[in-house]
């Protein structure tokens, strides 16, 4: 796969997590088991989807980018935040007690999965 198509990958994955987040925050809070769900956490979650959205059309218009230190901030920046939120979600989980279920779970993988693939394209164009 090239690095583009990654990068519309993630471009993709950012505009549907993004949408579900600003359209429907609602449904997206009851799916990681938020309650009471309250006006406050509809507009953080909607808020949170905007910057999601942007970010992910930033990095739409810049994935055929000829720079490597261009691609390379992409990818960091998507590694820090995928990385970093499945990290944060542990430290949640385990040692605030914050509840999970399997939504979470699933989600939160998938991050660490991407995060992974982050770093392969990141190693790869750090080679060139």
């Amino acid at each position: 796969m090239k690095t583009s198509n990654f990068l519309l990958f993630l471009t993709i994955y950012g505009f549907i997590t993004g949408g579900m987040m600003l359209f429907n925050a609602g449904g997206s809070l009851v799916n990681f088991g938020v309650q009471p769900i309250d006006q406050y956490h509809i507009v953080i979650l909607q808020y949170l989807g905007l910057t999601d959205i942007a970010l992910s059309l930033i990095v739409f218009l810049l994935r055929n980018e000829q720079s490597s230190t261009v691609i390379k901030s992409l990818l960091i920046t998507y590694l820090f935040i995928t990385i970093g939120s499945f990290l944060k979600a542990c430290y949640g989980v385990f040692l605030q007690n914050v509840p999970s279920n399997t939504f979470f779970w699933v989600d939160m993988s998938f991050r660490v999965l991407v995060g992974l693939v982050c770093v392969f394209f990141l190693l790869k164009t750090t080679k060139k």
